[in-house]
């Protein structure tokens, strides 16, 4: 609502600067970027995700499947009252190894499930109060420095994880059937060479990797686990969504995008779902790019100096 009240494209640009957050050495992948790095890796990012279809298997396709496996899971706990979290915590995190990685892993696989618990750890870090007030007063790392050298030690130890995978496609690269991302990434790295001001390099592919695992895991999950509560609470609507996708998809396919359009109370509540649950109450920190005056309060350019101790 802020930025439609802006107006104009152009507005919205001045309000695009990430301002300082004294976490940046970790995150500067597309959410911690800014100028040009942000523009070209985001553009290139949703490109990718959007229009192209990875080694002739869509993004879609791939979400098909392990929504299939999801099923699967649910399936052996027998209609037995259960504690769904684990298994709708593993379905997002597979399907964005599968977009980065090629392959999804087995829920029980040891490598998976340790990345699994880094991401977590990490998120429920970033995500408590308490990382408010060290982010307002950066000298307490000082006194309490266990919780920032895990969140550190979890981060290096999942972007290592994406180098290392970075590097066994390099060796097996075809550039005529990109598997993955990291293909994609690799192709247009290769693109590049000679542009000295490109951005596309192997840290950018690293730390865009891992922009990828914190936005599109716990935030899906958690979404998930609403859904379940809400239509449980309220058996009336689901009824309705069932009613929709027996007409709409029936029970002999996959739902895919174009059903969308067609299925406008399911829609709707996966919208009200995500209403409800207030998912990202506290936004980005962001800045303006130039001194602005907003409804009659002035908004200072962030300065230079912040810019360089954030970096």
């Amino acid at each position: 609502l802020f930025y439609i009240s802006c107006g104009t494209l152009e507005m919205n640009l001045e309000f695009s600067e990430l301002s300082f957050f004294f976490l940046f050495p970790i995150l500067v992948g597309v959410v911690f970027s800014n100028g040009d790095r942000w523009k070209q890796i985001r553009r290139f990012t949703l490109m990718t995700l959007r229009n192209f279809g990875m080694g002739k298997r869509s993004v879609e396709e791939r979400v098909q499947e392990e929504a299939r496996c999801l099923v699967e899971e649910l399936r052996k706990t027998e209609a037995s009252p259960c504690d769904p979290t684990f298994i709708l915590s593993c379905a997002p995190c597979n399907m964005i190894c599968s977009i980065i990685f090629q392959n999804r892993f087995d829920y029980n696989d040891n490598h998976f499930l340790k990345l699994m618990e880094k991401l977590h750890v990490n998120v429920n870090i970033l995500s408590s109060p308490w990382m408010q007030i060290y982010n307002n007063f950066p000298a307490l790392i000082d006194y309490f420095p266990a919780t920032f050298n895990t969140l550190f030690n979890n981060a290096a130890f999942i972007k290592s994880y994406i180098l290392e995978k970075a590097k066994e496609h390099q060796e097996s690269l075809d550039v005529n059937n990109p598997r993955d991302f990291i293909d994609c990434f690799l192709i247009k790295m290769e693109q590049e060479k000679n542009n000295q001001l490109s951005e596309f390099t192997f840290e950018a592919l690293v730390v865009t990797a891992f922009d990828l695992f914190g936005a599109g895991t716990e935030t899906i999950s958690t979404t998930l686990k609403y859904a379940l509560l809400l239509l449980l609470k309220h058996p009336e609507v689901t009824a309705k969504v069932q009613e929709e996708i027996d007409c709409v998809i029936g029970r002999h396919r996959s739902p895919c995008m174009q059903d969308k359009s067609h299925m406008p109370y399911t829609d709707a509540v996966i919208h009200e779902v995500q209403r409800y649950l207030d998912l990202v109450p506290t936004d980005l920190p962001h800045a303006v790019t130039r001194d602005i005056k907003f409804r009659n309060y002035l908004i200072p350019k962030i300065s230079d100096a912040k810019i360089m101790l954030a970096s």
